[in-house]
C-alpha cells in the first residue's frame, strides 16, 4: 500500500463525504459519552424483549422528576408507546412511558421524552376481555366549575367537579369505558390517539362506584361485562395412534354460545405425547391427559383423556433445549421411534443465531452476542420429511 493509499484510508475511515464523516464522528462521540457518562443506565428493557443502555437526563420538570430525557443509540429499536423498565439502586423497578421523540436531521443518537407511570390501569374491552397497562394518571378539581352545586328546576343537584387525565400506550378504548382508580370510578368522555401515534390521551370524569359490579380490591370496573368462557369436553376417551397429530374434540363456549378462539394443547405425560416442532404428536402407546387451555385466559382450562394405540409408522422429533441464552451454544439431534439411518440436514433462517456445526445427526447452534432476543424455527429434513422446532433466544440472567 502506497503512502497515498494510507493517507486516503485514514481520512476516509469515517466516510467519504464531509457530512458522512461528521455524522459518523458524532455517533462515535455519543457511544463514548454513553460509556463514560455518570447518567448512563445499564440494563434498561421494554416488554418486547429488547435490552439496551441509555443516558437519562432531567428536564425542566426537576421538582417531581416525572419527565426525563432518554438518549439511546440510533440502532436501538424502541418507539413511542413502549414502557421502559428501569431498575433503581434500591432494587425496585419503575415503569416509564415513551411519549415523544425529538426530531433530528441526520441525528447521531435518538432522544425520547419519558414520563414515570404511576398506575397500573385495568379495564374491560368491548370483547369482554380484561386488559391492563401501565399509565400516567393525574386528576384535579376542575376550576371551570364555579360551585359544587347548582339549582335546576328548584332542586339542588350535585355536579361533577373532578376530572382525570390519562396518558398510556395506544389501545382501542371506547368512550363508554370505566376505570377504577384509587377506589373511585372514572368514565371516559374523550380521547386523542392521533396527535402522537403510539400513545393515547384519555379525558375522564368522575362517576359513581357500583358496589355490585365494581371490584375495588382489584381496581376493575364493570365486572359484569367480563366474558364467560367454558370448555365442553366429550366424556369418552378419545383414541389416537402412534404418529398421529393430537387434535382432540371439544367445544369452546363464550357466554353460552360456541366461539372460535386460539387454544393451547399441553401434554401431561411426555413419554406418550409430546411436541414435534409446534405440533403435539402421539409418540408411544398408553393413556394420558391433554390439557386444553384458552391462550388469552390461561385460567380457563380442562383435561381431555386420550388413548394412544401402537402403530408401526415411524415418527420423530427434534431433541434439544427450547431456548438458548445470548452468546451460548446448544446441541440438537433428530430422534425417532426407530434408528435414524440416512442423511439428516439442519437449517435455520435468522439473524438471532447461527449453526456452527452440522455433522451426521448433530447440530450445534450459537446465539447472537448483540442482545437480540426473539424466536426462530429450526428445520430438519430426514427421508424427505421436514421436522421443525421453535427455539427462543433469552437473556443471560
Amino acid at each position: 500500500m502506497s503512502y497515498l493509499d494510507v493517507y486516503f484510508s485514514r481520512i476516509n475511515h469515517l466516510g467519504e463525504s464531509t457530512a458522512e464523516r461528521i455524522r459518523n464522528g458524532g455517533i462515535r462521540s455519543f457511544e463514548k459519552w454513553k460509556a463514560e457518562s455518570p447518567h448512563t443506565v445499564v440494563g434498561l428493557s421494554i416488554e418486547r424483549g429488547i435490552y439496551f443502555d441509555g443516558i437519562i437526563l432531567t428536564n425542566k420538570d426537576k421538582e417531581y422528576q416525572k419527565i426525563m430525557f432518554l438518549n439511546v443509540s440510533n440502532n436501538t429499536p424502541i418507539v413511542i408507546g413502549d414502557i421502559v423498565n428501569w431498575k433503581m439502586d434500591d432494587g425496585t423497578e419503575e415503569k416509564w412511558l415513551i411519549f415523544q421523540e425529538e426530531k433530528k436531521v441526520n441525528g447521531t443518537y435518538k432522544t425520547f421524552w419519558i414520563i414515570r407511570c404511576n398506575y397500573l390501569l385495568k379495564w374491560i374491552d368491548k370483547l369482554g376481555h380484561l386488559q391492563q397497562s401501565w399509565s400516567y394518571v393525574v386528576s384535579s378539581v376542575d376550576s371551570k366549575i364555579k360551585g359544587n352545586f347548582r339549582t335546576w328546576n328548584s332542586l339542588i343537584t350535585p355536579q361533577p367537579n373532578k376530572y382525570a387525565e390519562i396518558l398510556m400506550p395506544r389501545y382501542n378504548i371506547d368512550r363508554a369505558t370505566n376505570f377504577i382508580i384509587e377506589d373511585e370510578s372514572w368514565a371516559v368522555v374523550d380521547y386523542d390517539y392521533t396527535s402522537v401515534p403510539g400513545v393515547i390521551y384519555l379525558s375522564t370524569t368522575e362517576g359513581k362506584v357500583n358496589l355490585i359490579y365494581d371490584d375495588l380490591e382489584n381496581d376493575i370496573a364493570d365486572t359484569d361485562k367480563l366474558a364467560e368462557y367454558r370448555l365442553a369436553i366429550p366424556a369418552e376417551t378419545q383414541i389416537f395412534s402412534v404418529g398421529d397429530v393430537i387434535n382432540p374434540s371439544f367445544t369452546l363456549m363464550k357466554n353460552g354460545i360456541p366461539y372460535q378462539a386460539e387454544v393451547e394443547l399441553l401434554p401431561t405425560d411426555k413419554k406418550v405425547v409430546h411436541f414435534v416442532g409446534n405440533t403435539l404428536t402421539a409418540y408411544s402407546e398408553g393413556e394420558t391427559d391433554i390439557i386444553v387451555r384458552l391462550k388469552d385466559f390461561p385460567d380457563i382450562s380442562k383435561k381431555i383423556r386420550i388413548k394412544v394405540n401402537s402403530d408401526k409408522n415411524f415418527s420423530a422429533y427434534i431433541d434439544g433445549p427450547d431456548f438458548i441464552r445470548l452468546d451460548r451454544k446448544a446441541t440438537y439431534s433428530l430422534k425417532g421411534t426407530s434408528d435414524i439411518d440416512g442423511e439428516v440436514t439442519f437449517n435455520i433462517d435468522t439473524d438471532l443465531a447461527k449453526i456452527i456445526e452440522n455433522t451426521n445427526n448433530k447440530c450445534i447452534i450459537q446465539a447472537n452476542d448483540i442482545n437480540k432476543l426473539g424466536s426462530f424455527i429450526l428445520k430438519v429434513v430426514y427421508n424427505n420429511i421436514e421436522y421443525t422446532k421453535n427455539i427462543k433466544i433469552i437473556p443471560l440472567w
